[in-house]
């Protein structure tokens, strides 16, 4: 029986269960991808190279690669001619959106914390990153220490604020921050002298710098402040869209696809990113566990 046919027995017996349809919602994502003939990808514009956008291109990168064989197989499930739409998210307001029914996947390059599983839930993780600090080689910035009294970038939503936040105050620092609409932005600020560090994902100042005209103008310096878990996220009741994510990312894992995906977009000749050994563990034993 295909899973088309799965749903609409489901929602047939929804009918006479309705209490208890709603409290599990088992397949309402899959239920309206299949009567709208869309599904509905959010997607970050600037997000290099997990996930970005430039003019009129298609959006494209690392996560919405891997979740293009995830829809490929939603495809084989519910119809072969299913479309597909993009939608664009920020760090501010990805998980509302989900939560909303504006989007049924976000492709972007979120990280699985605590907090957030309370309200969605990801797929098994596909990328291992840490927090630094990215700041100009001058700088006498060397950690967090260093941030004392300095104007720090953070981008709106970003999961390491609250961590930065609390050692703060522990260590009273100071710190005077400057809000950033996303990555961009942040590097914008530094560059352009309107903050003296910029706290965010190492991968993406590794990107940044890679495609600098001056890369040894930078550093990225300190200690991680934090270890984060990066996937692809969905709500929460979707369980037969999670297992049909976890499926596709198993079996690109057994290929060897998703390491090629991985080598195309984090080892290249403008950058090298080699994969973590951490990651290779979590692949070999999959969970989408929060750090």
């Amino acid at each position: 029986m295909s899973l088309f046919s799965k749903v609409s027995i489901g929602a047939l017996l929804c009918l006479g269960m309705s209490t208890l349809c709603h409290a599990e919602g088992p397949a309402g994502t899959l239920q309206k991808i299949a009567a709208r003939g869309t599904i509905v990808v959010g997607y970050r514009a600037a997000s290099v190279p997990f996930s970005m956008r430039s003019g009129g291109a298609a959006p494209t990168g690392y996560t919405l690669d891997l979740c293009a064989h995830i829809i490929d197989n939603i495809r084989k499930e519910l119809a072969p001619n299913l479309k597909v739409s993009y939608v664009e998210v920020k760090s501010s307001d990805r998980i509302q959106k989900l939560l909303d029914g504006e989007i049924d996947l976000e492709c972007g390059s979120t990280t699985n914390t605590r907090e957030r599983a309370e309200q969605v839930t990801f797929a098994n993780t596909t990328f291992v990153t840490s927090s630094r600090i990215l700041t100009h080689a001058s700088s006498p910035i060397k950690s967090v220490a260093g941030l004392k009294g300095q104007r720090v970038a953070i981008a709106q939503g970003a999961s390491v604020a609250p961590l930065l936040s609390k050692i703060d105050m522990e260590q009273g620092l100071n710190i005077h921050y400057v809000r950033v609409k996303d990555f961009t932005d942040g590097f914008q600020a530094l560059d352009s002298g309107k903050v003296d560090a910029f706290v965010s994902d190492d991968i993406q100042f590794a990107e940044y710098i890679a495609h600098s005209a001056h890369p040894k103008d930078y550093a990225i310096v300190g200690d991680p402040i934090s270890i984060d878990a990066l996937g692809i996220m969905m709500r929460k009741q979707d369980v037969q869209l999670h297992g049909i994510a976890n499926r596709t990312l198993s079996a690109l894992v057994a290929s060897g696809e998703f390491n090629k995906i991985y080598t195309k977009w984090f080892v290249t000749p403008s950058m090298h990113f080699p994969m973590s050994e951490e990651l290779k563990k979590l692949l070999k034993n999959p969970g989408n566990q929060a750090y």
